[in-house]
């Protein structure tokens, strides 16, 4: 079997990431359960939208594919892509569905 290689510089490689992308609302106190939490502030979230945007603010090519609800959150979240210059091309709006959510709470040594 023959393997044919391609060299690509570093400068022009394109990481993907796919998969679901959400909007993690999380208490600004730690050690709280959600029933305690005073308040909730809105957040991107998922690990897959998230290691692109690293990859871009570290000067790298990255792009995300995947498929939120045409609401509101759906919008904040490619929006946030495009200010850290990650490819959103592959964002699809899915009009019968909603932007998933999640409630977040922070243990108090800084996990989750």
């Amino acid at each position: 079997m023959q393997v044919m290689m391609r060299v690509v510089r570093a400068s022009t490689a394109l990481s993907y990431a796919l998969g679901r992308c959400l909007i993690d609302f999380v208490p600004p106190v730690a050690g709280v359960s959600l029933a305690e939490a005073p308040a909730f502030e809105k957040a991107p979230g998922g690990a897959r939208l998230m290691w692109p945007v690293g990859i871009a603010r570290l000067g790298g090519s990255s792009a995300f594919v995947g498929k939120v609800g045409d609401d509101e959150f759906g919008l904040m979240l490619s929006n946030m892509l495009k200010e850290n210059k990650v490819d959103n091309s592959g964002l699809r709006f899915d009009h019968g569905a909603r932007t998933a959510l999640a409630f977040v709470t922070n243990r108090a040594d800084g996990g989750t």
